[in-house]
């Protein structure tokens, strides 16, 4: 029995020194190939989220409503109406990795959740449409075990611009909301998304009741996964990511820096300014004011953090997505004078 233990023990050994040799060695570049495969699955089929509280937690009246896609892709919505009729509706999307409701798990142990800043907007007068992006949440799309319903990949931007345009339409067809204003307020991928949308249908968001956008920590892709990639695994396998990425579904980054420039109606930027994703040490700033500077309309920006006024958090970066849940003010200011078409 010691013997067998022992033989056990020496191959668990062996098999490690080999794991290490392989990881540190990189054998004609095949650590970084598998990796960077792994890293496209998880981009392109993430684990699915559940929508672990809805409206209703918070107070809200609601229904369970669905569009779908020009490309045929069911997506999963709440409809959240006004306490009294208004003529005033957002439509809210969401980061990759997060639901309409956020994520209880979050991004390095900080967690996401609208529904506290939802609250604040319904309580303001605002009808609210929220979704699932495709491959997310209870909306159709993914690949393989994370598929449900028609199989799609997850685009991070790139694709869901598809979902912005099938919300816009709901929207604009509803028989109660279909004469309203409407402001988006897009969130990291939903945000790339929302600009990608303006790039490619523009007749359809020229809708002059289209007031404005908040987009909620827009990213460079390409810097924002390097960034990642190297805090995570120390690798500098960024292009081969986008490669693999390009050669097996057709499509690399969302490129915030080439769609903002198409988006016609003012846009209110919110970033946490300390986000190591998105802050570059050489230039000293955060890349989403090179995403600002690259807009062709009035912006605004609110920065997070605990060296701004209000002071909140410590600089990391799923911060951003309870901010509003605490500090809704700026928000609601911005949403009240472009409703009103200040």
């Amino acid at each position: 029995m010691r013997a067998i233990m022992l033989y056990g023990l020496a191959a668990v050994v062996g098999l490690a020194v080999m794991a290490a040799a392989f990881w540190f060695t990189n054998p004609f570049g095949m650590r970084d190939t598998l990796v960077a495969r792994m890293i496209v699955n998880m981009r392109v089929a993430p684990a699915r989220l559940d929508n672990p509280r809805t409206p209703a937690d918070y107070g809200m009246e609601y229904q369970d409503v669905e569009f779908v896609t020009a490309d045929g892709i069911r997506l999963s919505a709440w409809e959240i109406r006004a306490a009294s009729r208004s003529d005033r509706t957002i439509i809210l999307n969401h980061p990759l990795t997060t639901t309409r409701y956020g994520s209880v798990k979050g991004l390095d142990g900080v967690e996401a959740e609208f529904l506290p800043m939802v609250r604040h907007l319904h309580d303001a007068g605002y009808n609210v449409v929220m979704y699932d992006h495709r491959g997310q949440g209870e909306s159709d799309g993914g690949l393989g075990r994370q598929s449900r319903g028609v199989e799609a990949p997850v685009g991070a931007g790139v694709t869901e611009w598809q979902d912005v345009v099938a919300s816009l339409n709901y929207v604009t067809n509803h028989p109660d909301f279909g004469d309203d204003g409407i402001i988006f307020l897009s969130q990291c991928m939903g945000a790339n998304a929302t600009f990608l949308a303006w790039q490619n249908a523009p007749e359809l968001f020229a809708n002059p009741r289209i007031r404005a956008v908040v987009a909620n920590q827009p990213t460079i892709s390409y810097s924002f996964t390097d960034r990642i990639i190297r805090a995570t695994l120390g690798l500098d396998i960024v292009d081969r990511v986008q490669q693999i990425q390009q050669d097996t579904y057709g499509f690399g980054y969302a490129n915030a820096l080439e769609t903002v420039p198409s988006v016609t109606v003012p846009i209110l930027f919110a970033q946490v300014e300390a986000d190591r994703y998105t802050f570059d040490t050489a230039t000293g700033q955060n890349d989403v004011q090179q995403i600002i500077d690259a807009a062709t309309v009035e912006t605004e920006a609110i920065w997070i953090g605990p060296d701004h006024e209000p002071a909140y958090g410590t600089g990391m970066r799923f911060e951003a997505y309870t901010y509003f849940n605490h500090h809704p003010e700026q928000l609601l200011d911005f949403l009240a004078r472009h409703f009103s078409g200040a």
